[in-house]
């Protein structure tokens, strides 16, 4: 799932809308896959070893919450893009009815 994320069109958005270096997601994206399979390995051992159960619990509990600021990051990156939208469409209602008193005022006079 967290992977499926930081593929996501929000957030390639966000860091690209940002300047942000696109290396730092791709070095992100192999961190996580370095954690994954430590987090495999873990899985295994934690039956017999109450550390390990700890410590995955905990990386865990990480995992959980760079997966709910990635999803931050995709309501602010849809949020944002949605305003701009509006703020167009707006201007150009705008706009259209400008245009349309202008004719109406030219007519009466």
């Amino acid at each position: 799932m967290l992977f499926d994320k930081l593929d996501s069109h929000q957030v390639l958005g966000f860091f690209r809308g940002r300047n942000l270096d696109e290396k730092l997601l791709k070095k992100l994206k192999r961190k996580l896959m370095d954690v994954n399979s430590v987090i495999d390995d873990a899985e295994q051992k934690q039956f017999t070893n109450s550390l390990v159960k700890e410590w995955l619990d905990e990386v865990r509990n990480v995992l959980y919450d760079a997966e709910d600021l990635l999803e931050q990051i995709e309501y602010e990156f849809s949020k944002t893009k949605l305003e701009a939208e509006f703020q167009t469409s707006s201007s150009k209602v705008h706009s259209f009815e400008s245009k349309i008193i202008a004719r109406i005022t030219s007519s009466m006079i």
